[in-house]
């Protein structure tokens, strides 16, 4: 029997990482920016890859998860 399965597969990756900017133009010279940035937007659960080695006790269980929860970041830059 092999030490390592290498041909188990885990799940796909499905990130999706959106951001919106709204220029808002105050004077001639001054304007502000406001921006929203979404990583991982709509939050979905990205777990590794199952444990591939067959003298574990966890074997062919995910353990872990790679990625990131969903973040969220405002900001607000003045240009003048």
């Amino acid at each position: 029997m092999p030490s390592r399965f290498n041909d188990v597969r885990g799940d796909g990756f499905n990130l999706w990482d959106l951001s919106a900017i709204k220029n808002t133009r105050i004077r001639e010279d001054i304007s502000f920016q406001f921006r929203a940035e979404f990583l991982n937007a709509f939050n979905h659960a990205l777990f590794a890859n199952p444990n591939s080695s067959p003298t574990s006790t966890a074997f062919g269980m995910v353990t872990s998860q790679r990625g990131y929860p969903r973040r969220i970041q405002l900001g607000m830059k003045a240009l003048f």
